[in-house]
């Protein structure tokens, strides 16, 4: 709903609750950039109408002072407008080095140079592959892997995408002006955050033990090489925390999905009977 009206399609009533479930269109629309809101009309069955009736059952806007903030993080970050956005960069990162710490441990001891190879890709993940090279984190024994302009981690010179992501996050909180269920979102996503640089540091401190190692296959080396692992998936999927059967939105136990999930909850609305 804005300066035009986008029929989306009929609802599907499944006892006292409906759900849709937005198909997209040719040119993957993403439907934060235009809607403002969402009307629930009562149509006639079989009506291919894309004009909805005046018949309105329910109502829910998006909110001006916090979603602009929101579609920074969900849609176009500023600063990174010829990437995705910074919430999916995050997770799609975070992901693939996951991918890429099982096998530095998996090829450790029958192909210790892939395993070096994978140590490599992840720092650069990490500190992006110019400081990656500058700072030491990556020893010129070993080329580059990837070409990261930006990493996950902030470096002197440049903003990491969870720095970037906590400015965001930062500034929805400042306009939420009391509204719990936001809220709520944001500290979750603080929390993970916080774990997250905890995390994505402890990865980083042991890709460039294991890159500056002499043998990757001693014991010593299997063990950090275990440890990066764990941390890589503890920082994708969160850690549970017993009695818990499974990651939490919490302190110590959130990563990159439940990061991913509070910001996309961040853009919930309240459809108000009319």
């Amino acid at each position: 709903m804005g300066d035009k009206t986008q029929a989306l399609g009929p609802l599907q009533l499944n006892g006292n609750s409906l759900s849709y479930t937005y198909p997209g269109d040719k040119a993957h629309s993403n439907l934060l950039t235009t809607v403002t809101g969402f009307l629930i009309t009562l149509e006639n069955t079989g009506s291919q109408s894309q004009t909805p009736s005046q018949e309105r059952v329910y109502h829910g806007a998006l909110n001006d002072a916090t979603s602009p903030t929101i579609k920074n993080i969900l849609v176009s970050t500023p600063g990174l407008e010829n990437e995705p956005n910074v919430i999916v960069t995050i997770f799609e990162t975070i992901k693939s080095m996951n991918d890429k710490a099982g096998s530095v441990v998996d090829s450790q001891k029958g192909d210790p140079n892939l395993s070096a190879r994978q140590a490599t890709r992840i720092i650069e993940m990490l500190d992006g592959s110019t400081y990656a090279r500058s700072s030491g984190d990556l020893p010129k024994k070993y080329p580059s892997m990837l070409k990261v302009n930006r990493g996950l981690l902030s470096s002197p010179n440049q903003k990491g995408y969870i720095d970037i992501l906590a400015e965001q996050v930062a500034l929805v909180k400042q306009a939420a002006n009391g509204d719990t269920a936001l809220l709520q979102h944001v500290q979750n996503t603080e929390y993970a955050i916080q774990d997250l640089r905890d995390w994505l540091q402890k990865i980083r401190t042991n890709a460039v033990l294991l890159l500056k190692a002499a043998n990757l296959e001693d014991s010593v080396n299997v063990g950090i090489a275990l440890q990066l692992k764990q941390a890589a998936a503890d920082s994708y999927t969160g850690k549970t925390i017993p009695p818990n059967q499974g990651p939490q939105p919490t302190l110590g136990s959130a990563g990159a999905l439940q990061a991913y999930t509070e910001c996309q909850y961040m853009a919930t609305l309240d459809l108000k009977k009319l």
